[in-house]
């Protein structure tokens, strides 16, 4: 879908300090093994802050950053994927509070990795229904510091190519309709809802605390389905890559560009190689530019990866005026999305340099 209407204006992210992943080996919590042939560095880790704590960080920093009062905000999209905090609780309702202090719609969007991504459009489409609505606010955050998820070995033996371990961290854009910094030329989502099995743990899905009490092991589901599928195991892994080129060519094409005017893209961030090949190259554009060495040190932030790897790219000066930058990804589900966003001008919170860690509580 190419869009001609949507400014990117404001951006922010609250990414905690990284704990080294040597550190991590030699206190026993992450196998030296998958250490050595992950990539990763460290992961970074919030403490006691929650996750909509870090959203409502990242939401005021990028409000700040967008030139917009808190009154020309018609919308917050709250983005999360793991435990915002007591259940039946609105965490969306939070960062409204917190932020804007306005009684503008808020909703929470849980839609995995993709979840932030997924917000964008939904705002593109909200704003759109009505010239009177002038911006919207998209957050996300994630502490994966809880006793059912351990972050160091969450995926351990999962024989991927991008064994992961996560980050914690909070992130925010403000999309508007009238100016930004940068625009967004063209968006698309997709979603392969026959692999949604992949991601579910065998057995019934009532009551639910059958499935919400000890760890969570997304390895045991992965290796549940491939025993009970064998074949849609074997199939499923080339459906989400092709499903996620087509994607990503198609948003290109439609942003008027080629692949090779991409000048960095976001991912899943990953702290090996052969991931962000696998994701990049089948589109023809160099693996270069994607996110390794900003993601390798931070772990798998899920749904801030994306909109803290851009806040990175602007804040570091590491795209300018003209340039385009890809927004790619796969989640659980399965979810696809894909962006092309241009560079229209550096704001002036690109000093070149990042935004400092934030200290752990």
């Amino acid at each position: 879908m190419r869009v001609d209407n949507l400014y990117i204006a404001g951006l922010g992210s609250y990414v905690p300090e990284p704990f080294p992943a040597e550190r991590a080996v030699a206190m026993g919590l992450y196998d030296e093994a998958e250490w050595r042939g992950s990539g990763w560095t460290g992961a970074a880790v919030a403490g006691n802050i929650s996750a909509p704590e870090m959203a409502v960080a990242a939401g005021r920093r990028a409000l700040a950053r967008s030139g917009h009062p808190a009154t020309d905000i018609a919308l917050v999209l709250h983005a999360s994927l793991h435990e915002q905090g007591p259940e039946m609780w609105t965490p969306h309702q939070y960062v409204l509070r917190h932020v804007l202090g306005t009684e503008v719609p808020a909703l929470e969007v849980s839609q995995g990795c993709n979840a932030a991504l997924g917000a964008m459009e939904l705002a593109h489409g909200y704003l759109g229904c009505d010239p009177g609505r002038v911006a919207a606010l998209v957050t996300a955050g994630e502490n994966f510091g809880t006793p059912r998820l351990d972050r160091w070995r969450y995926q351990a033996g999962a024989n991927t190519n991008r064994g992961s371990i996560v980050g914690d961290a909070g992130s925010a854009v403000v999309v508007s309709t009238r100016a930004g910094f940068a625009r967004v030329r063209a968006m698309n989502s997709a979603s392969l809802p026959d692999l949604e099995e992949m991601n579910r743990p065998a057995g019934p899905l009532f009551p639910p605390m059958t499935t919400r009490e000890g760890p969570i092991d997304m390895v045991g589901r992965l290796l549940g389905y491939a025993r009970r599928d064998p074949a849609g195991a074997a199939a499923a892994k080339k459906s989400v890559a092709d499903a996620r080129v087509e994607l990503g060519l198609r948003t290109i094409a439609e942003a008027g560009i080629t692949p090779a005017e991409i000048t960095r893209a976001t991912h899943v961030l990953s702290g090996g190689e052969e991931y962000i090949r696998s994701v990049l190259a089948p589109m023809g554009i160099d693996p270069g530019r994607g996110m390794l060495a900003f993601g390798r040190a931070l772990g798998h932030m899920t749904t801030s990866d994306h909109l803290a790897a851009l806040t990175h790219l602007v804040e570091t000066r590491q795209v300018g005026v003209g340039d385009h930058v890809l927004m790619i990804g796969n989640s659980v589900g399965v979810s696809l999305f894909a962006a092309v966003v241009e560079i229209t001008e550096l704001p002036s919170w690109a000093t070149g340099s990042p935004q400092p860690y934030e200290e752990r509580v």
